[in-house]
């Protein structure tokens, strides 16, 4: 099993920390899948790009595919 850590920032208040409004929040993923690994690793390489961040965009694409396919679910057609 591979380990690919990285950490959010959110620039948000919270209760605990209305001074600085900012949040750290670390994440551990497990890539299980070693093929992904390399992949992952083959890309960073080839584009100069850091792993955090392909992984930092393949999340995001993820979650706003995901947010999409609910619209349209729903009824809503939103073009951008």
């Amino acid at each position: 099993m591979y380990l690919i850590c990285w950490q959010v920032i959110w620039l948000e208040s919270d209760k605990e920390n209305k001074k600085t409004g900012v949040i750290n929040e670390s994440f551990m993923v497990r890539i299980t899948d070693p093929m992904l690994y390399d992949r992952i690793h083959i890309l960073s390489n080839e584009y100069s790009v850091s792993v955090e961040s392909l992984v930092n965009v393949a999340v995001r694409r993820l979650v706003e595919d995901i947010d999409f396919v609910r619209e349209l679910r729903a009824g809503n057609i939103n073009l951008k």
